[in-house]
């Protein structure tokens, strides 16, 4: 017979820090896509109005409750699981780094780099998920 100390589903405890951190994170969440919404509907974002860059924005400031969720997340979760976000984070912070310096190096030759800051969030947020998924397989 097996222990039950073996199951390898998530403890109690790992499933009321998991419980935890979706009630800290939804909310950020549901609030960024209110205001995105509300962004996209009424912000008049290639008008000429001067307000036009407050608009813009106006979705950061959802996402810092979100930053507040992973930063609380962090706290409460055991080293080992630390450890494996922590090197996810590591990989997606250094991903976007370098992605940042090409895109500055190609702007400075001249290339249209509007979308340079979606460029950037995306590969960092990839590389983030991708080393966290690498970390977890070892």
């Amino acid at each position: 017979m097996t222990s039950e100390l073996d199951s390898s589903g998530a403890s109690r405890g790992d499933r009321a820090r998991t419980h935890a951190y979706l009630n800290d994170f939804l909310p950020g969440i549901v609030g960024y896509l209110a205001v995105l919404t509300l962004v996209v509907l009424f912000g008049n974002l290639d008008g000429t109005s001067p307000l036009r860059f407050l608009w813009a924005v106006l979705p950061v400031i959802p996402t810092l409750w979100c930053l507040r969720a992973v930063a609380r997340h962090i706290g409460r979760i055991d080293d080992f699981q630390q450890r494996l976000l922590l090197q996810g984070l590591a990989v997606g912070f250094g991903v976007a780094m370098i992605t940042a310096v090409t895109v500055g190096f190609l702007g400075i030759a001249g290339l249209d780099m509007r979308l340079a800051g979606w460029i950037i969030f995306a590969a960092g947020m990839l590389a983030w998920i991708l080393g966290a998924a690498v970390s977890a397989k070892r």
